[in-house]
């Protein structure tokens, strides 16, 4: 499954007259009630993204991106580093081991879990962007 939820166009943003606002991830992290695993940053958000297969995250997730995935592994830490994305959401309670949150630490990756499933965080997510 791959879910792709955008934040309006800047025209569309205009044509709202300044209801859509950006938001930080630890204003969502507040929101979603998240635990932060990794990382300090508190970056904006422009869109989520959900995807496992990190062939397709390479080539549909965008910097700034949310991204949840159920991939705990350094490999994921690779692909969010190369793209860029704001932080990574790990789903229905899932964690990441420690060499993996040592590593999204050196490299200033924000990962957060959470108890609920991808979708409901999408949609969750696409309502406060």
């Amino acid at each position: 499954m791959i879910i792709c939820i955008q934040k309006p166009s800047a025209h569309q943003a205009i044509l709202l007259k300044g209801v859509v606002t950006g938001m930080t991830i630890s204003e969502m992290a507040k929101e979603l009630n998240l635990e932060r695993l990794s990382g300090e940053s508190d970056r904006e958000i422009e869109s989520c993204y959900i995807s496992d297969l990190l062939s397709r995250v390479l080539g549909g997730c965008s910097p700034d991106d949310v991204w949840i995935t159920v991939q705990s592994s350094l490999n994921m830490v690779a692909v969010a580093i190369m793209i860029d994305v704001s932080c990574v959401i790990l789903p229905e309670g899932l964690t990441a081991p420690d060499n993996v949150i040592e590593k999204a630490n050196e490299e200033g990756l924000t990962i957060f879990t959470s108890k609920e499933s991808a979708f409901s965080l999408a949609v969750k997510i696409s309502k406060m962007i």
